[in-house]
This record gives C-alpha cells, structure tokens and sequence, in this order.
C-alpha cells in the first residue's frame, strides 16, 4: 500500500467492516479476462470466511471453475463531510480461494447467518428457511454458497475516517 497512513491494521476494525456491509464486489479473471460482480455475502469470524450465493452456471461459476482465486472488496461511503471537501470512506479488502460449500449443515449454518443479518425478524426467518429447507431430501441439497476463506485481509481508509469513527459507523 503506498499510503501507508491510510492503513487500517486495527483487526477488529478490519472485521466489523466485514460484517457490517451487506454486499461486497468479488473480482477473478480467466486467462487475462477480468471479472467482477457484486454480491450479497455473510461474515463468519469464527471461520475466518465469506459466504455469498449464486448459481449453479453462468459466468461467475465459469471463471470460478477455471480459476478459483478471487479478490473481494467491501467498502463503506459515508459522503462527502458537511462543509468540508473530504469523503468518509473505508474499505476492506480480501484475497482467498473459493470453494463450493457440499455439506447441508454448513449450508444451514450460512442460511441463519443470512438471516441474522438481513432480517429483523430473525426466528420467523429461520422457521419459514425450516420449514423449506429441512428434513429428509432436504432442499438445501439445491442452493448453492460460495465460500471464501481469507488468506489476506487489508484496509484503507480517509484521513478523517479514524478507527474509533469506522467502529462507531459498524458497531
């Protein structure tokens, strides 16, 4: 990183971005073709990981298959500051492999983190996402998550955008 003032290396700030968005750009490339699309994703700090959905075919899953490697970027914009020719930003930014989550419990565990993070009613939530994707021949069998495990994670930010102010604005 050339500016290295802007760095964000406070973990926990880094982390609290992460959770905090609720969408975030995935970048690949083929050969020499890039790719990138945004996408709705879940955090899971425990297991170091970003979950996203798709798809089982079409473009992201072609250049996936070809090439597993992938970059995400989650950004918060706060504006332009009141009076000031200053933008609040930050942004996290991400590398790792992404794999294709097989096993139905930890599909299941990707659906309640989604739930817990878009849904204010998070047990109704989790009944109904139950109810159809429980049980015997389960449905989850369908879905599909991406998953994304961090090898590297860095941060920039504004000059303004302090870690207590990134933590205030994620907390």
């Amino acid at each position: 990183m050339r500016r290295l003032d802007r760095e964000i290396k406070d973990k926990k700030a880094l982390k609290s971005l992460l959770s905090y968005s609720n969408y975030f750009v995935l970048s690949m490339s083929e050969c020499d073709e890039p790719y990138a699309v945004p996408l709705g994703y879940v955090y899971d700090e425990g297991g170091n990981a970003v979950y996203f959905h798709c798809s089982r075919e079409g473009k992201k899953m072609d250049f996936l298959k070809k090439n597993p490697k992938a970059w995400g970027l989650v950004v918060l914009d706060r504006g332009i500051m009141e009076g000031a020719c200053v933008n609040l930003y930050a942004s996290a930014m991400f590398s790792g492999r992404v794999e294709f989550v097989r096993d139905n419990s930890e599909k299941a565990m990707v659906m309640n983190l989604f739930a817990e993070k878009l849904s204010k009613d998070v047990s109704g939530v989790k009944q109904r996402l139950q109810k159809i994707f429980g049980g015997e021949g389960s449905a989850l069998d369908s879905v599909v998550f991406g998953k994304i495990v961090i090898d590297e994670l860095t941060g920039k930010r504004s000059t303004e955008m302090t870690v207590e102010k990134l933590l205030e604005f994620t907390g």
